[in-house]
C-alpha cells in the first residue's frame, strides 16, 4: 500500500506528544488507528498534528503505522509507565542527511558561518552586529552582553553571586 506524498505540519503547529498504554497501533483505511482487542474499539490519532507518541507497555504497533508516523514526522518513543524509562526511539522522516550537511555546509565555510553567526547576533540582540567583526569578536561581545543580563537580572531579584 503506497502513501499519497505529505507535506508535514510543522513542529510549532502540532500538539507535543500522546501517551498510548495496551492496544494495537494499526492503520485502517488510511489512518491511525489504537484498537481495544478487548472490546473492539478503534480510537483515531491524528498522527500528523502529534509531534510524539509515547508507547507504553502493553502497546503493539504495525510496520504500517510505524511507516506511516515516519511520513508525517512523527517520533515514536517506547516507554516504561508513565514514560518512567526510555527504551527505544525513532526516527521521524528516516535518516535524511540533508539538513545536517546543509548546516555542514554552513559551519565549514568561513563566510557562510559569518553570515549565520551575524544573523543570530541580531535575532538575539535586536539590532544588527557591528559590522567587520570576526566570528570570534561577536562571540566575545554576546558574552559581555550576556553577563551584563546576568547582573541585571541578579541585581532585580535578589541573587547574591
Amino acid at each position: 500500500m503506497g502513501f499519497i506524498p505529505l507535506k508535514p505540519i510543522p513542529e510549532k503547529d502540532r500538539m507535543s506528544m500522546i501517551f498510548v498504554g495496551m492496544g494495537q497501533i494499526d492503520v485502517r483505511d488510511g489512518a491511525f488507528v489504537v484498537i481495544d482487542e478487548v472490546n473492539g474499539e478503534r480510537m483515531h490519532i491524528p498522527v500528523g498534528s502529534v509531534a510524539c507518541l509515547l508507547l507504553e507497555p502493553g502497546t503493539r504497533i504495525s510496520h504500517a503505522a510505524v511507516k506511516l508516523a515516519s511520513v508525517v514526522g512523527t517520533l515514536l518513543i517506547w516507554v516504561g509507565d508513565a514514560g518512567v524509562r526510555l527504551y527505544s526511539a525513532g526516527q521521524p522522516g528516516g535518516a535524511r542527511s540533508d539538513k545536517l550537511l546543509y548546516q555542514a555546509q554552513l559551519a565549514l565555510d568561513e563566510k557562510l558561518r559569518l553570515k549565520v553567526v551575524r544573523k543570530m547576533f541580531e535575532l538575539r540582540f535586536g539590532e544588527p552586529p557591528p559590522s567587520r567583526r570576526s566570528v570570534d569578536q561577536l562571540r566575545g561581545m554576546e558574552g559581555a552582553r550576556v553577563r551584563k543580563t546576568y547582573q541585571l537580572l541578579a541585581k532585580q531579584y535578589g541573587v547574591k553571586w
